[in-house]
């Protein structure tokens, strides 16, 4: 017998949905991978465009947050004499506080400010004084950077907490023109001695009779101010800090960096944007690779269990379809025999030719294979109409003993001509029951037992019940083969049949178990069996009693 070619539909159904799941991933990873530097170019590029127009808006506010001071000379230089010397020797509070008020009162002879001297006199005539001054505002402590001089520290000392805030730009003043003595050439200067942390930054130009300079208080907040006031023009992960470079700013060196950008003040500024926190972002982009991930991974398994079903659908109907055609050569085989038969019996009456005997065992054998034919029938039918739920089942209390013995009367010319006895041990039982259904379940159980049983052997029937679990049993044993315990649980499956059904050693169509089943199942019962290999079977057939 050629061997059977193996069959391509799974392979290539399988091939149909894992080559394009697997393009898929494929696909998908690569996606994540171009989505990711996508993210990366896009913060880069909205920091490029957004670099140039921060550092025009830096510009501008450093612009107005220049500082000019007035130099100093050390030692002073003496004045022209004046008749508000003699004032400042006075101890008139009106006249000193009109010196104090002018602006034109200029240096005395020794090359001190006289506006400074006077305040100065204030105090040493009022030394509550500079408490007054709370009240009115603290102008007079401006005098210190406005008419600097050697007296500024000690104008600021005397006015004490009034001049907290004088003392702070004297400080800068100072420290200003301390830088510009390092460095005459002036421009962008960065603080020595710096913490770790945002670089800072003096910004110093020399004129002849004063300083211009932005502190590096000044600059530092500025680059706040303009990092909040920029929110739209940067990504929002990001921020801007100044750098000193070359004229020409060179390309980001570190992960974080994402533009640079000139700023139109001095030179050799240039604004950085940077990534506060270049592990938020990685975050971000991981989530949604996650994401992505998850809904790839969600589509593969639905694909990859779409297929098992497909595959496992399609493996139950091809062997229900092969299950089928072996039903269909059975019935075909089934039915063949005995109409063949008949046929042949009843031509050969017809010819009216037979001997009277022979004709009587012709008329007998005719009709035991109708009733072959009819049981066979009513066997399909019965199936079909529970298969399709359209069975009626007419439930009766009924006396089971009597149901039994005339069953086994049916069967007793199929187990004389297969040379079988019957044996039989019936209990009184009554139980509620479709009295048709049991004797078809039964003749089934029998027949079967008789077409396998060894001729000269015998089939014992047992009818007992349980009181205590309220159920009855009918055992059918036969002294046949057996059934091998791998089969035991398939025998009752429809159209199961070990074995080739065009050379079957024994007749069946496959649906006789199949129907003792779904009859045991209708009742609320069940069929079992048990067996050894050579030493025969026995079908359990379990019913509940009537109540």
């Amino acid at each position: 017998m050629p061997a059977r070619k193996p069959d391509a539909l799974p392979l290539r159904l399988t091939l149909a949905v894992l080559l394009p799941l697997l393009l898929l991933v494929a696909l998908a990873v690569q996606g994540m991978r171009a989505r990711s530097k996508a993210a990366w170019d896009e913060i880069e590029e909205e920091a490029k465009r957004g670099a140039p127009l921060i550092a025009e808006l830096l510009a501008k506010r450093l612009a107005n947050d220049v500082r000019e001071a007035p130099l100093y000379p050390d030692p002073p230089q003496p004045g022209e004499p004046s008749p508000l010397d003699a004032v400042l020797d006075g101890n008139d509070p009106a006249a000193l506080n009109e010196i104090v008020r002018n602006p034109d009162a200029g240096s005395s002879p020794a090359g001190l400010p006289r506006r400074v001297l006077a305040v100065l006199r204030l105090i040493a005539l009022n030394p509550d004084f500079p408490k007054s001054l709370e009240a009115e505002g603290t102008e007079v402590s401006e005098l210190a950077n406005q008419c600097p001089s050697v007296l500024s520290p000690l104008l600021l000392e005397k006015l004490g907490p009034t001049a907290d805030l004088a003392g702070a730009k004297w400080e800068e003043f100072e420290e200003a023109s301390r830088l510009l003595e390092a460095h005459p050439q002036g421009g962008w200067i960065p603080e020595t001695g710096q913490a770790s942390g945002q670089p800072r930054f003096w910004w110093l130009e020399s004129r002849p009779d004063s300083i211009r300079f932005l502190s590096e208080r000044v600059v530092s907040w500025a680059v706040i101010e303009i990092n909040k006031e920029a929110d739209g023009l940067k990504p929002r992960t990001c921020r801007g800090r100044l750098t000193l470079r070359d004229s020409k700013p060179r390309s980001p060196a570190s992960p974080e960096l994402m533009a640079v950008a000139p700023v139109p003040f001095g030179e050799g500024l240039h604004l950085e944007i940077y990534l506060t926190d270049p592990a938020e972002v990685t975050r971000s982009i991981r989530l949604k690779e996650a994401w992505n991930l998850g809904f790839v991974s969600l589509a593969s398994l639905v694909s990859i269990g779409g297929l098992w079903l497909i595959l496992t659908t399609l493996k139950r109907e091809r062997k229900l379809n092969e299950m089928k055609g072996q039903f269909v050569a059975s019935v075909s085989h089934e039915l063949r025999a005995p109409v063949a038969s008949i046929r042949l019996m009843a031509d050969a009456l017809e010819e009216g030719k037979l001997a009277p005997e022979t004709a009587r065992e012709f008329h007998r054998l005719i009709a035991r294979e109708g009733a072959r034919l009819s049981t066979l029938v009513g066997n399909v039918l019965d199936h079909a109409r529970i298969e399709q739920g359209r069975k009626v089942w007419k439930m009766e209390p009924t006396d089971l003993s009597p149901l039994v013995a005339d069953t086994l009367r049916v069967m007793q010319p199929l187990a004389t001509e297969r040379k079988i006895e019957l044996v039989s041990k019936l209990d009184s039982v009554e139980a509620t029951v479709d009295a048709d259904a049991i004797q078809q379940a039964l003749v089934n159980l029998l027949d079967n037992a008789i077409k396998f049983s060894r001729p000269c052997s015998s089939v014992e029937v047992e009818l007992t019940k349980s009181d205590e679990r309220r159920i009855c049993a009918i055992r059918v044993k036969d002294q046949g083969p057996g059934v091998p315990k791998e089969e035991q649980d398939r025998i009752f499956e429809r159209f199961y049949r070990p074995g080739d059904e065009l050379r079957r050693e024994t007749q069946g169509t496959g649906i006789g178990l199949s129907l003792v089943k779904s009859i045991a199942e209708a009742h609320k019962g069940s069929v079992t069996v048990e067996s050894e290999p050579g030493k025969g079977s026995s079908f359990i057939l379990q019913l509940p009693l009537a109540p």
